[in-house]
């Protein structure tokens, strides 16, 4: 092994699964926060990632809502190729997704770091009272942010209906037309809530900026990002 090699391996460093594909769009938008995120002066600083970007995993939305076939054995074995290719923990950037969150981690073999958890942390450090969720059907539909924190707030079930069809809008084209953004300000302006949550990883893609019509906005990509860093770098 070479002196430069030796200068690559930082001790105790863990390499990162990253399960990807739902959507594709949201898992190069992860990948690229991580990047973003991660302090360094050369490149082979970054941590190490192994990302399985499954576009073949079965829909969550239409496993809750019209009782189709699960996506869970298909993010266990995923989960399991990541680790047996070398991952030493998964991140999985998809809000809805952590419904599986249990049924998944009772059949795999290294952890999963829980972007619902991480996310309630960073509004409780912020102090938030009132944290809106934008988030897909089963995000909102379970209210599955409530599991880590009781300060998150909710749309109506039409506002939400919107929503998850700009996530759609999304995910088929990497942006929103300007008409679903005007209507995305009108919720967004009469909603009370003191701040944001961009509660699926589809979302930040569009809205990247610390604030969205003048509140204040927590990012699930950026904060699940950060994590995974820590977690890596330990």
């Amino acid at each position: 092994m070479s002196s430069d090699d030796v200068k690559r391996i930082r001790p105790g460093e863990k390499t990162a699964g990253i399960l990807g594909g739902m959507g594709p769009y949201a898992t190069v938008d992860f990948y690229r926060q991580i990047l973003d995120c991660t302090p360094v002066k050369k490149d082979w600083e970054h941590i190490r990632l192994i990302i399985d970007s499954n576009v073949k995993i079965p829909s969550r939305t239409r496993a809750i809502l019209y009782n189709e076939i699960s996506p869970a054995p298909a993010m266990i074995k995923s989960i399991n190729m990541l680790h047996a290719a070398g991952a030493d923990f998964v991140a999985v950037p998809c809000n809805s997704a952590h419904y599986f969150y249990k049924e998944v981690t009772e059949k795999i073999d290294i952890p999963w770091l829980n972007i619902l958890e991480v996310t309630a942390r960073k509004i409780h450090e912020s102090d938030f009272s009132s944290a809106l969720i934008l988030g897909g059907y089963v995000t909102v539909s379970k209210h599955i942010h409530r599991e880590f924190t009781d300060t998150v707030v909710y749309l109506s079930e039409n506002e939400n209906r919107i929503v998850a069809d700009m996530i759609g809008e999304i995910k088929l084209r990497n942006t929103l037309s300007p008409a679903s953004r005007d209507v995305m300000q009108k919720i967004i302006r009469n909603n009370p809530a003191d701040c944001i949550v961009l509660a699926c990883t589809e979302m930040p893609i569009v809205y990247n900026q610390d604030t969205i019509y003048g509140k204040p906005v927590i990012n699930s990509n950026i904060e699940y990002a950060r994590e995974v860093i820590r977690y890596a770098r330990n």
